[in-house]
Formats: structure tokens, C-alpha cells, sequence
């Protein structure tokens, strides 16, 4: 924009924000369409577009397709804490697509003069540094890759060769099924080790990387896949000092790592000699179908790595890749995963509040997607619940018992104990 176009530009965000903020206009009410402002301030369309665009990236106002702009009000933080799930997903989506459009109308020539950088698009790379040194994950944006989900991470990182005497994967179990899954039927000789409520033990965890010929130690430290459990610094700072003594990379797979407190800082964080291969998604954080993964990798498996993707695809999406960048960069990621992370933070605390006074003795873990609780290995037929709202996990010393942490209720806690332990849910 030249100087005009951008004095103009900022007059009009003047304008209508001092309107919205003084009530001369209310929320609900109806803003000019661009065609009126293009003529009232005699400027072009390109450029009422922009400035609009830039009030709904602060929240003044929200879009109605096929009828214009609309006032939203400021949104303060008190009223953010108020907004519902629901919300958080129409601002995601409305947000995203915003760059998106942004992505396809911006008029840069990256989508026909670019020449393929496997590792992905420098911006999307320069703005995930950013983001994950804020995650306690600290590194440069040459070390970061991106590709399209982190399963394609995970199946690559399965065909590496890099040690003659050095094939086998190490999995926690339970773990993520996919990953279960995928080295079974890639027929990827691999082993387990046991992971559940009394946690992971690191005295066998050494045996295995001793007498075994450990490549990868597959897991997922924060809110882990299907029990919810997390390390504490301890743990990782062990696991860390096990893999540098017998020479084993980790593979940390945080795909909820986004949700865990500050002082929950990932595995990555206590790497001082290059042996955690740090896994990064949205899935969680944004939604499923952003299929845009990166991982943080040692420089030694870098080459190594690059070259597998190249056989598989010379660049993952460029336009969700551009957009992403834009999400992360212009802090709209940072403002609405602000309220998504509340939103589930409240809930765990509620259930876990009422958890403990209730049933003191019963052993449960609360993630951002489940309630996992534990009974014995032989319970009776849940009588409360349809099957479809419930998972069983049975072990061998426990069953596991998954719900929906957002069907979660105190009267549907009340109505499982009651029929799984029914002295405990009568007393």
C-alpha cells in the first residue's frame, strides 16, 4: 500500500474502533458495507477489505457471509474466560481461513516460483521456532522439519538405517494404536515396555536399553495416549541420561504438549547431547484435520531423514503451511488456544476436585481428552452408560475405564461407581 492508501487504511480501523468503543456503534449492529466505506472514505475496495480484516483479527467485529460485517465488541479477557467451546471453535476456523484467504490473495509468487525446500517453508520453520522456544523446546529453525502429520514423521523415522547392530523400537505400552499399529504391519522389530499408573520402571528400562538393540524409545511424555500419564522432571532427566549411556534416541511424541503447564517442560528440554527427536502437531491444538507436523531432530538423523521424505513428497502442503505461519505470527493462535486451554483447564479441575472428595481412594488421571480411571481386573457390566460412551482398557493386574473428558458430569461419575463398586457408590 502506498502512503495514501495505508494513512487511509489506518483512519478507517480509527474510525470504526473509536465508534464500537464510545457505543455510537453497539454489538450486533450492522457496519457499512465495503462499497459504502470505499465511497465515504474514496479509497479502494482492496483496501476497506484489509481494514476490516484487521478489525476482525482484534475481535471487533465477526462476518456473516452474504451479508457484510457485523460489531462483535471488544472482547476482554473476562469475557474470553466466559466464551464456550463453541466459540473457540468458530473464532479457530474463522481465524484460520482468514489466513488462509490471506495465503491465496496477498499476490506473493511462492506458489509459482518456488523451488522445493524438503524441510518446508522457511516462514512456516522461522515462526515454529518462535512457538516452540515458548514451549520450553529450544532450538533453531534449521533444526525443525516439517511434514504432513506426524504420521509421516513416525513412518519415516521407522526406515531409517543408521546403525548395523541397531533395529529395534522401544515402545511404552500402552501407547499411541497407530504407532503400535504401524510397526506391526511394517513389520519393524520392536519391543514394550510397560507404562500405567504406578508408572514406567527405569531400572527395567535400562535392562532393555542394555541387552536389547535399542534405536528409538518411542513415547509421549505429557498426557500420554490412552492413560493420560505424564513424567515428572525427574523421570525425564533419567530417561535422557539412560539414552546418552546406551547410545538410544527418543522419539517424543507431544502432541498434547501444548496443554501442560509451564513447569511441565517436555523431555527436550533436559537434552544436552542430541538424543530426543521432539514430534510436534496441532491436531489438539488447532483442530484434527490440519494435517501439519514438525519435528525437531539431531543433526546426525537430519540428512538421513530429508532424504526418505524426498522419496515420499518434495514439499508438504504449501498453502496450509503459509497459512499456518501467518496463524502463528499475527498471535492468533496464542489468542484463541489461550481459551481453549482454560476452557479444558476449569473442566479437569472440577472433575478432579470432586474426584478426590468423593472417592479419596479410587485411581484415576485427568487429561484434556479423557477421565481415565482404574478398577480391578474383573468388574461387573456397566449398567449406566451405552458402551459407546466408554472405553475398556484391560491389563493384566487393571482395567482401564475411558471417557470423554466433555461428557464428563459428576452425576455420570456417580452412576459408573455406582455400578462398578457399589459399596463405595452407595456409602
Amino acid at each position: 500500500m502506498g502512503t495514501l492508501m495505508t494513512s487511509i487504511y489506518q483512519k478507517i480501523i480509527n474510525n470504526l474502533t473509536q465508534a464500537i468503543d464510545q457505543k455510537k456503534l453497539k454489538k450486533g449492529d450492522k457496519i457499512p458495507s465495503v462499497r459504502q466505506l470505499s465511497k465515504n472514505y474514496a479509497c479502494s475496495k482492496d483496501t476497506v477489505q484489509k481494514a476490516l480484516l484487521e478489525l476482525k483479527y482484534q475481535r471487533y467485529i465477526y462476518a456473516v457471509p452474504k451479508s457484510g460485517y457485523y460489531v462483535l465488541g471488544k472482547v476482554s479477557e473476562n469475557q474470553e474466560d466466559q466464551l464456550s467451546l463453541e466459540d473457540y471453535h468458530n473464532f479457530a476456523y474463522s481465524d484460520f481461513k482468514l489466513c488462509l484467504n490471506e495465503t491465496m490473495t496477498n499476490n506473493d509468487n511462492y506458489l509459482f516460483n518456488y523451488y522445493n525446500q524438503v524441510e518446508g517453508l522457511a516462514d512456516l520453520r522461522d515462526a515454529l521456532e518462535q512457538h516452540l522456544n515458548q514451549q520450553s523446546v529450544y532450538c533453531k529453525a534449521k533444526d525443525i522439519i516439517i511434514t504432513s502429520g506426524t504420521q509421516q514423521a513416525l513412518y519415516i523415522l521407522t526406515q531409517l538405517h543408521f546403525r548395523e547392530n541397531k533395529e529395534v523400537i522401544l515402545l511404552e505400552k500402552p501407547t499411541y494404536s497407530r504407532m503400535e499399529k504401524m510397526v506391526k504391519d511394517l513389520g519393524v522389530p520392536f519391543k514394550t515396555i510397560q507404562r500405567t499408573f504406578q508408572g514406567l520402571g527405569l531400572d527395567q528400562l535400562e535392562s532393555i536399553f542394555q541387552k536389547e538393540n535399542i534405536k528409538f524409545f518411542y513415547t509421549i511424555p505429557r498426557y500420554s495416549s490412552p492413560l493420560g500419564l505424564s513424567y515428572n522432571n525427574a523421570e525425564k532427566k533419567a530417561i535422557i541420561d539412560l539414552a546418552e549411556k546406551y547410545d538410544v534416541y527418543i522419539i517424543e511424541d507431544d502432541f498434547m504438549g501444548d496443554f501442560a503447564a509451564s513447569k511441565q517442560v517436555p523431555i527436550h528440554y533436559f537434552d544436552t547431547h542430541q538424543r530426543v527427536i521432539y514430534l510436534k502437531s496441532f491436531s489438539m491444538s488447532l483442530f484434527p484435520s490440519l494435517r501439519i507436523g514438525a519435528l525437531v531432530i539431531p543433526e546426525t538423523l537430519k540428512d538421513l531423514f530429508l532424504k526418505h521424505k524426498s522419496m515420499i513428497d518434495l514439499d508438504t502442503n504449501l498453502i496450509m503451511q503459509k497459512a499456518l505461519s501467518l496463524y502463528l505470527t499475527n498471535g492468533m493462535f496464542a489468542r484463541n488456544f489461550r481459551h481453549l486451554r482454560n476452557y479444558f483447564q476449569e473442566k479437569m479441575d472440577q472433575i478432579e476436585d470432586y474426584l478426590n472428595e468423593k472417592y479419596p481412594e479410587l485411581a484415576f488421571r485427568i487429561s484434556p481428552q479423557f477421565l481415565i480411571m482404574a478398577f480391578p481386573s474383573q468388574i461387573p457390566k456397566i449398567k449406566s452408560l451405552s458402551s459407546s460412551d466408554y472405553e475398556f482398557l484391560p491389563y493384566s493386574d487393571q482395567t482401564y475405564i475411558k471417557l470423554s473428558l466433555l461428557n464428563v458430569t459428576p452425576e455420570v461419575i456417580d452412576s459408573l461407581i455406582s455400578d462398578l463398586l457399589p459399596e463405595t457408590g452407595n456409602r
